[in-house]
């Protein structure tokens, strides 16, 4: 029934669909059509710019990110295959110099400079020496003995020792500031 009707409609207006378009008619629709084609490629040309320099800072980005990783990812291994120690050993060694570290400046940062702190600052760092170098010989020692238990336990305790040392002193001087003031 619809299409019945639509075909009347056709024949009935038949005049209108076989006569050409006027001129004014076709002007307006090229008008039209080319500025259509100007707005498409304007937003085609700002799309395919904007994607290039996305693409671009995300290669950037991408290089950058890989770079840090990597750069992260040296310094661990480059310094327990230089060490020759086990990695259970560099962590240890690590841990106590670093908090040997802390506790000297703890002990430089609580005392007045007077004569007897002097005196027992610089008595301790020639102990810390002695044991640094103790330290020194072990590693080495270990580097071409590895897996030898004694000699790890030797460097674990010389360590130990180190950071017994400094905590001694520390509660000697900071704790009792009075008594070696006066």
């Amino acid at each position: 029934m619809g299409l019945n009707n639509f075909e009347k409609i056709i024949k009935d207006h038949q005049e209108y669909f076989e006569s050409d378009p006027s001129m004014e008619h076709m002007d307006k629709f090229l008008f039209k059509l080319k500025e259509k084609e100007k707005t498409t490629t304007k937003t085609i040309f700002s799309w395919q710019q904007s994607s290039f320099w996305l693409g671009i800072a995300a290669s950037i980005s991408i290089l950058i990110s890989m770079a840090w990783f990597i750069q992260q990812q040296a310094p661990q291994e480059f310094e327990s295959d230089q060490m020759g120690l086990s990695m259970e050993l560099y962590e240890i060694k690590t841990y106590y110099n670093s908090e040997s570290t802390k506790k000297l400046k703890e002990i430089k940062n609580c005392t007045t400079p007077t004569q007897n702190t002097k005196k027992l600052i610089e008595t301790t760092e020639a102990e810390l020496m002695k044991l640094d170098y103790n330290s020194e010989k072990i590693e080495n020692k270990l580097k071409n003995a590895a897996g030898n238990k004694k000699l790890e336990l030797a460097f674990i305790q010389n360590l130990k020792a180190k950071n017994d040392l400094l905590e001694t002193m520390q509660n000697q001087i900071c704790s009792n500031k009075n008594i070696l003031t006066q």
